[in-house]
């Protein structure tokens, strides 16, 4: 079987939906289904923690798929139907605030506890089986980059994780 298919028949079951429940669609099957849900179920699992996701019931998402896309969208308030819904229960404060991830505090980290065994880590990656594929005045520049605020945590972050597999993976 094509790992492909299952993308595919739902890009083609996705077709004939309006342009707004076309995404939804495509979200829920690929993005909520294959990461989402996934990623919540083994991170709660691995700590002992019992999830369960409210709103995700296959006859409301269904309901609620068949109504227009244009119902779904106020540029003035974010998921305007389930506000509506809640009849004014929310505070305006809530409801109109900005969009928050959570986010790791991978920035921090880097700089403070984990500063030494990544700065020590990517001095070496000139050693392994990286030292062909990356230069090491090119990974300084990453680390010095995100030392003085240039770059972003994700480029050195990314640098030692891959040095790190490769050590454990590549190396005799």
């Amino acid at each position: 079987m094509c790992s492909e298919k299952p993308l595919i028949e739902s890009v083609s079951r996705a077709q004939s939906l309006d342009r707004v429940n076309r995404v939804s669609y495509l979200e829920a099957r690929c993005y909520m289904l294959n990461t989402l849900l996934r990623d919540s179920d083994v991170m709660s699992m691995a700590h002992g923690l019992e999830v369960r996701v409210p709103l995700i019931d296959h006859q409301l998402a269904r309901r609620i798929l068949a109504l227009p896309g244009s119902w779904k969208l106020n540029l003035g308030t974010p998921k305007p139907l389930l506000v509506r819904a809640l009849g004014g229960l929310l505070p305006d404060k809530i409801v109109h605030r900005p969009k928050r991830g959570f986010a790791l505090p991978f920035e921090h980290w880097l700089r403070d506890t984990l500063r030494p065994v990544v700065e020590e880590s990517l001095r070496k990656i000139g050693d392994g089986a990286l030292g062909a594929l990356i230069s090491e005045r090119t990974v300084r520049g990453v680390w010095v980059d995100f030392l003085e605020g240039k770059t972003s945590w994700s480029r050195p972050w990314s640098l030692y994780v891959l040095h790190c597999w490769c050590q454990r993976h590549l190396s005799s």
